[in-house]
């Protein structure tokens, strides 16, 4: 196991993130839950709210949230979050570097 996501609360998510371990929960909570939980399944989909995640769906996590890409068309999503990312570095850079950002920012060519 990588991570933790629960669609519910999760106790002592700072101590559990110092050891390196992510967490994502809706909530903090006191309630201890040794023992009141017990793997029934492995390789089954899951239900996370409305959201089925399958075997082989990719779940990727961070502090601004928390995305499922089905298995299927991972390597397209992947492509098309590289070429957005490409062009939001270039729009920071050229907001670091004093260009006023009501200007258009040219995203093809290199910078």
């Amino acid at each position: 196991m990588r991570g933790y996501i629960v669609d519910g609360g999760c106790r002592d998510t700072a101590f559990i993130r110092r050891l390196g371990f992510p967490v994502f929960a809706d909530k903090a909570t006191p309630r201890d839950i040794v023992g009141a939980w017990v793997p029934v399944a492995y390789d089954e989909p899951i239900s996370y709210g409305q959201v089925v995640v399958r075997p082989g769906d990719w779940v990727l996590a961070d502090c601004d949230g928390i995305v499922i890409i089905p298995g299927a068309i991972a390597a397209e999503v992947i492509a098309a979050a590289t070429a957005a990312m490409q062009t939001e570095d270039k729009v920071r850079a050229a907001i670091l570097s004093g260009v006023d950002p009501r200007q258009p920012i040219s995203t093809t060519a290199s910078s």
